[in-house]
Order: C-alpha cells, then sequence, then structure tokens
C-alpha cells in the first residue's frame, strides 16, 4: 500500500469547522476507540506505575518539610545509637 492510499483513508483531524457543526464523525469516533484501545492494552501496567509514582511525588512535596524533619530526627537517632 502507498502512503497517498493511506493517507486517503485516515482520519483527517480539523481544529475548524468552517461554520458546520462540530459534530465528530464516525470514521473519527472508530479512529478514537481503536487508539483507546492500543494504549489500554499496551500500556496499561506503565500508566498505573506512572499514576502510583506521581501520587507518591504529591504526598511527599506537600509535606515536604515534616519528610525531612523526620528523616533528620532518623538520622541523628542512628548517629546517637552508633
Amino acid at each position: 500500500m502507498t502512503a497517498t492510499a493511506t493517507a486517503a483513508t485516515e482520519p483527517v483531524w480539523m481544529t475548524s469547522s468552517y461554520g458546520h457543526t462540530t459534530d465528530t464523525t464516525p470514521m473519527e469516533l472508530e479512529a478514537l476507540g481503536k487508539h483507546f484501545a492500543q494504549c489500554n492494552g499496551e500500556g496499561a501496567r506503565r500508566v498505573a506505575m506512572h499514576c502510583g509514582a506521581q501520587s507518591v511525588r504529591g504526598f511527599v512535596l506537600a509535606r515536604l518539610f515534616s519528610v525531612m524533619a523526620v528523616v533528620a530526627v532518623v538520622i541523628g537517632l542512628a548517629w546517637m545509637v552508633l
């Protein structure tokens, strides 16, 4: 299949409605459905890990000074014990 034939069958994404309704076409919805299915199938674990890391990062950043104080106390106690 040539690039021209492939380009003719793929949906065209428009950013302007040129005075017409802004509804999506069935071809666009089908392409979007295929994209979601591919993303959910291939990267579900990676996305879940990324979301978990974002949650941990948000938790730590929101409590940065508290976390630093706890780490300083733990290091100080460990230094005193040794």
